[in-house]
């Protein structure tokens, strides 16, 4: 009778045991069953095995005359055919003459106060025609990405995209930029891959005057951010 009961007592903690593996198995307590590799890049975007969580699809895109829409109207914006394509809210707050310190300075307005889940960060321009020396533009662009992640808004980083005359300044921003995407492991949309050649000329039939685009480039600009932003 004793060998009986110990056979039950064993099956039943057996039974247990089982119950507990399939339990934490289902709910993914062991970890995720397989690594998105890290480092792993494709035009416009570093995959990490790190992933924010997203707390909600709103969007705001946070920049100056390119992100605005300038010389059209937001309607014509890459910001309006981005929430097109995607069917989520972009929050256009893109303003003309603008640099990285006027978007750091109007972040809480803008930006936190709509409580997004991500923000696109879109400077580099405006610094470049005011003139305005790199090491300033890196800390306020560190200090918009450090606001970003302290009220939980997940950060993107948009590229400088080439101006006529100060294409030098520009290219120094986005090389920074990249680097310093990668380290802190923050996306990133290059629009120069769809606007300009290997010359770094507007594409034909993309822009307006050689500076910005046009109702076809900012469309162009629109369909690319939806597919990384995916």
């Amino acid at each position: 009778m004793r060998t009986y009961r110990l056979e039950i007592r064993l099956i039943q903690v057996a039974v247990a045991l089982a119950l507990i593996v399939l339990t934490t198995g289902y709910f993914g307590l062991w970890g995720p069953s397989s690594k998105v590799p890290v480092g792993e890049t494709v035009p416009g975007v570093t995959v990490t095995n790190t992933v924010p969580t997203l707390s909600n699809s709103k969007i705001v895109a946070l920049g100056d005359s390119f992100t605005l829409g300038y010389p059209l109207d937001p309607a014509n914006s890459w910001t309006q055919r981005t929430a097109e394509v995607l069917e989520v809210t972009v929050v256009n707050k893109g303003k003309v003459r603008q640099t990285a310190k006027d978007l750091l300075d109007r972040f809480d307005t803008d930006v936190v106060a709509e409580k997004p889940g991500r923000v696109i960060i879109f400077a580099g321009i405006g610094d470049a025609l005011q003139e305005v020396p790199l090491k300033d533009v890196q800390t306020n662009i560190t200090g918009i990405v450090e606001k970003a992640k302290s009220n939980h808004i997940i950060p993107v980083l948009a590229l400088p995209i080439g101006y006529p005359g100060v294409q030098k300044s520009i290219q120094e921003t986005r090389e920074w930029e990249m680097t310093y995407a990668q380290e802190q492991k923050i996306l990133m949309l290059d629009f120069s891959t769809v606007l300009f050649d290997t010359e770094g000329k507007y594409l034909d039939g993309l822009t307006i005057d050689g500076k910005y685009p046009n109702a076809k480039g900012y469309k162009a600009m629109g369909d690319y951010a939806a597919r990384i932003l995916k």
